[in-house]
């Protein structure tokens, strides 16, 4: 009786384990190329000299689309990417959009910055992680014939100004 059990418990336990094995080498395949959250690193991917030196890259090269500002365009773009193990982004996606080439400005910018990130880090190793930038497009119209165009980079908490001024003609200056 006894030796019935332990024949029919055998095979089982053996298809048991043989799954299990299978199972956690796929995980182990998988992970090579998993793209973390920032909240699932010990290190999270940033750009080369922090967030202060992304804000000042970005303000100093953005442009408000001029038929954003034609159309009186103004909002919050959101963009995801990832920042690659060897310092790279790619995989970009607009979250949320206001249209009239926000979103493309935003993301040609980010293009110009490749190979300026770090990647994250989980037990000292490189992995791909996901970040989120945000930015918020304004215009204010000061009297008949000029507005300030501004431009708000939020990731996280910070938030950088730039002040454009477009004039009557339409030109943009600062």
């Amino acid at each position: 009786m006894l030796t019935k059990k332990i024949t029919r418990i055998i095979p089982a336990l053996l298809i048991f384990l043989l799954v299990n094995s299978l199972s956690s080498q796929k995980l182990e395949k998988d992970t090579v190329n998993y793209i973390y959250e920032p909240n699932q690193v010990r290190t999270k991917g940033e750009y080369e000299g922090g967030k202060k030196q992304l804000l000042e890259t970005l303000s100093s090269n953005l442009k408000y689309p001029d038929e954003a500002i034609k159309n009186n365009i103004q909002g919050k773009v959101i963009v995801k990417f990832v920042i690659e193990k060897d310092g790279t982004i790619s995989n970009f996606k607009i979250l949320k959009d206001i249209g009239y080439g926000c979103g493309e400005e935003i993301i040609r910018i980010l293009n110009e910055t490749q190979t300026k990130w770090n990647s994250a880090k989980i037990n000292n190793k490189n992995v791909r992680s996901y970040y989120t930038l945000r930015v918020k497009f304004k215009i204010r119209k000061i009297n008949k014939d000029e507005s300030k165009v501004d431009i708000y980079l939020m990731p996280f908490l910070c938030i950088l100004k730039v002040v454009l001024f477009v004039l009557s003609d339409g030109r943009i200056g600062d």
